[in-house]
């Protein structure tokens, strides 16, 4: 088992990969987050999925179709699943207690939103003293009004390169 390592996947639910509105390439993500899944499972690594809860009528509404974990990415038991109602994970829970109880000391963290949950989640692992790794091609987004969702996956990767490490999925050796 890997003990003090525990792979983070965020907002990683059907709504995302919807194919009348999927994230930017979203089956490629969907493989990469797989494989992170499968490099996690191998090693004994804690996995803790992050789920957005949204309000009434939004694509991930609690206990909807769309607010699920993409079923390809098996959840089982020992699994951690943080439900959250905005970007910070941590707001509303125990998480950060639970992870330093389990000795966790370093996140790799994938999934969704770029610009919004993944780079808060990154941002406040770091606040909590993780060390934290971000799979700089497996986080997606859409594109927005002003960029294309690959510029934006970019600028967080940039963003972030001075303050986590940056990792490709092919480097991960969990």
């Amino acid at each position: 088992m890997n003990q003090g390592t525990a792979l983070m996947i965020v907002d990683a639910q059907v709504n995302m990969f919807d194919p009348k509105r999927p994230v930017f390439e979203a089956e490629h993500l969907l493989e990469r987050l797989k494989k992170l899944l499968s490099l996690a499972r191998a090693s004994g690594t804690q996995v803790v999925f992050v789920q957005n809860s949204g309000t009434a009528g939004e694509p991930d509404e609690p206990r909807t179709p769309g607010w699920l974990i993409h079923p390809e990415l098996e959840i089982i038991v020992g699994d951690l699943i943080i439900q959250k109602t905005e970007c910070n994970v941590y707001a509303e829970n125990d998480l950060e207690k639970r992870l330093k109880q389990m000795g966790i000391k370093k996140l790799i963290i994938a999934g969704l939103q770029s610009e919004y949950c993944v780079v808060t989640n990154c941002e406040k692992s770091l606040e909590a003293g993780f060390e934290v790794i971000l799979v700089s091609d497996a986080h997606s987004t859409y594109d927005s009004t002003t960029q294309k969702a690959p510029e934006i996956i970019a600028s967080i990767n940039a963003k972030l390169r001075d303050k986590v490490d940056l990792w490709r999925v092919d480097d991960v050796a969990i």
